[in-house]
């Protein structure tokens, strides 16, 4: 599959075609840490309270291969958007010695220090045993993970978004068949329990590190002579949008310990409970993800090639459809998402737990959408402070005291009245603030442009 150039023919098509790959792919994954947590529901409730407390340490240390791919991604799409071919290669070059380097020293430091993390939101007993055993297993196939998916940022900032998601896909169906037979001992294979999942990680994650490393060679956008030069510029240039982009990435993981911390005291039914939501709500917002994920490269290309009127164009088409889909989104879980919950685990507690945040949470899916395709323009654009800001004042300013607060006055449905208060206020100020910032830029290089946001 040849780079695709982003800067010619229909919006709608191109956004479509980078959006439904990607989609598929990480929906995959995400159904399959879903039929997963099926899987851990059948070891017991205390397995699962244990894969809730795994939850947001895991996406810290995954939220590497978030920050440096938005920041490579970026560069990368205004390299290819300016023509310079050779510059994207050197991006991509760097950006795969700055990916490991990064995931070895994190991933190191974090094999030493999981009792600790874990104790400090709330996990002990049998519950701390589980998850510190699992992560340390899980923690040595992190690069394994982190490389895939910078590819895949990497491969989608040159518009090639197919083949990455059919690979994500594929392995995540791999994942389904693997995990059990180390979790349950099955075709000989000695039962490990819980632990047997990371195992299981570990092993398709290999299959899905060399399914990327040929993609990447076949596409010829790594140089093998004079890889190093301007290996310090590179990263500097990738690091100013990847270390901000990582610190808004780990707010998600610092929300969701937050709210695992405040949940605990409630019991380990609701914190198993929350684990199983919020895994279907990642599941269910994630096309609103992939969608806010093309629109970085394409704006990035349109930019470098000074095509305003077709970013105007799919910032316009990509926000109606964050809202129609967030109200397809509570339309069906409202009602019907303690059903789903209960396929899993039918404790009444934690099934009446989860009908709750169904009926408040989804209520601001699309807004919150909305605002991440904010974010992305101005990832696009080299601007990361602007959604980091945003991502920071979201937890610290409006959720933790409103959690806090709320949780005291109505139990655990306050603390999900307090997450549907801080992601509408989010994706409304990310929006305006986007609208403004990007009307600010185009004033910069050509007079003001009739199409509107």
């Amino acid at each position: 599959m040849a780079i695709q150039d982003l800067t010619q023919g229909s919006v709608s098509r191109q956004l479509t075609r980078m959006t439904i790959p990607f989609f598929l792919g990480m929906s995959s994954m995400i159904l399959g840490t879903v039929i997963e947590t099926i899987y851990i529901g059948l070891l017991g409730a205390k397995e699962l309270a244990a894969a809730s407390f795994m939850f947001p340490i895991i996406m810290a240390l995954t939220s590497i291969s978030m920050g440096v791919g938005t920041g490579a991604s970026s560069v990368i799409a205004r390299a290819e958007g300016t023509g310079n071919r050779e510059q994207v290669k050197r991006y991509v070059t760097h950006t795969v010695f700055l990916t490991t380097a990064l995931t070895l020293f994190l991933g190191g430091a974090a094999y030493f220090l999981f009792e600790d993390l874990y104790s400090l939101i709330g996990a002990e007993g049998e519950v701390l045993v589980l998850v510190v055993d699992f992560s340390q297993v899980w923690v040595v196939g992190l690069i394994t993970f982190t490389l895939p998916m910078v590819a895949s940022s990497v491969l989608r900032a040159l518009g090639i978004a197919k083949a990455p998601g059919y690979i994500m896909a594929a392995t995540s169906g791999m994942q389904l068949v693997v995990s059990p037979i180390f979790m349950f001992g099955l075709f000989g294979v000695p039962a490990y329990g819980f632990v047997g999942s990371a195992y299981g990680f570990i092993l398709v994650g290999i299959f899905r590190l060399v399914a990327f490393a040929f993609l990447v060679w076949r596409e010829r956008i790594v140089l093998y002579s004079g890889a190093t030069k301007d290996f310090l510029k590179s990263v500097r240039t990738i690091l100013r949008i990847a270390l901000p982009s990582m610190l808004s990435a780990l707010i998600g993981p610092l929300s969701m310990a937050i709210t695992i911390v405040l949940l605990a005291a409630h019991g380990d039914l609701i914190v198993a409970g929350y684990g199983i939501v919020s895994r279907i709500e990642m599941m269910v917002t994630m096309l609103l993800g992939a969608l806010a994920a093309s629109v970085a490269p394409f704006v990035g290309q349109n930019w470098g090639a000074r095509k305003i009127d077709r970013i105007y164009r799919v910032l316009s088409v990509s926000h109606r459809f964050c809202l129609g889909w967030g109200l397809i989104c509570f339309a069906l879980l409202a009602p019907f998402g303690d059903n789903l919950v209960s396929l899993i685990n039918d404790e009444p507690e934690l099934v009446t737990a989860a009908s709750w945040f169904f009926l408040i949470v989804p209520a601001s899916f699309g807004v919150m959408g909305a605002g991440r395709v904010s974010a992305s323009l101005f990832i696009a654009l080299g601007k990361p402070i602007p959604p980091t800001i945003l991502s920071v004042l979201r937890t610290t300013v409006v959720y933790i005291p409103m959690a806090i607060l709320f949780d005291h006055l109505w139990g655990y449905v306050g603390i999900f009245a307090a997450a549907l208060v801080a992601n509408v206020l989010y994706g409304f100020a990310a929006y305006l603030w986007g609208r403004s910032m990007f009307s600010y830029e185009v004033k910069k290089v050509e007079p003001v442009s009739a199409v509107t946001l």
